[in-house]
C-alpha cells in the first residue's frame, strides 16, 4: 500500500490549523484556559461569556489556594476557587454608578488629581482566619465595594456605605 505524502501533509496541516482555531472549544486566543480545572472554567463561562483570559495568577491566603484572573479588554476580573467557587468579581464601572456614600469618598480622595480606573467589586465569599486556619466564609447575599485608582495618590477601596477599606492615610484622617 503506497500513501502519498501530499495527502498525509495535508491532513497533518488541517489538523494543526483546527487545533489552533479553537476547536477545543476554548475562545480564540485564550490558551490558559487549558490549565484551569473544568468547574474553574465553567464558573467563568457562567459570570463571563466569551471573555479572554489576559492574566491568571494562583494565590493563596490563610492557606486557601484560589486563582486571581484578569480579563482582556476591560471585560472585569475575578477571584474564585478550583471547585468553582467564587470569591469576587469586579467590573469597570462610572462613577455615577457607585452608591452616593461611597461616591463622596472616592470623590474626596480623588481632589486634585484624577479618578484613571473605577472598579465594582461584588464579593460573594471571603476568606478568614479561624482558629489559626483559613476558611472560607460564604455571604449570604453579596456585598459590593469600590475601588478608585487615582492618577496621583494610589488607590481607595469604599465599602458601598461609604466606609474606607484602603486608602491613602491623610483620607483615613480626616473621615
Amino acid at each position: 500500500m503506497r500513501i502519498k505524502l501530499g495527502s498525509v501533509s495535508a491532513t497533518l496541516i488541517a489538523l494543526v490549523l483546527l487545533a489552533m482555531s479553537g476547536w477545543a472549544g476554548e475562545p480564540k486566543g485564550d490558551d490558559k484556559r487549558g490549565r484551569l480545572p473544568a468547574a474553574v472554567v465553567s464558573a467563568i463561562d457562567a459570570n463571563f461569556p466569551g471573555a479572554v483570559i489576559d492574566k491568571l495568577d494562583v494565590e493563596s491566603e490563610e492557606g486557601i489556594r484560589f486563582y486571581d484572573i484578569e480579563f482582556k479588554d476591560g471585560r472585569g476580573e475575578m477571584d474564585l476557587l478550583e471547585d468553582g467557587t467564587v470569591l469576587n468579581m469586579a467590573t469597570l464601572v462610572d462613577l455615577k454608578e457607585v452608591p452616593a456614600p461611597a461616591a463622596a469618598v472616592i470623590q474626596r480622595a480623588a481632589r486634585g488629581t484624577t479618578i484613571k480606573q473605577l472598579e465594582r467589586s461584588e464579593v460573594r465569599a471571603r476568606i478568614e482566619k479561624k482558629d489559626g486556619k483559613g476558611r472560607l466564609a460564604p455571604l449570604a447575599a453579596p456585598e459590593y465595594e469600590y475601588e478608585a485608582e487615582l492618577a496621583k495618590g494610589g488607590e481607595v477601596e469604599v465599602a458601598a456605605d461609604g466606609r474606607i477599606i484602603k486608602g491613602p492615610k491623610s483620607l483615613t484622617r480626616e473621615w
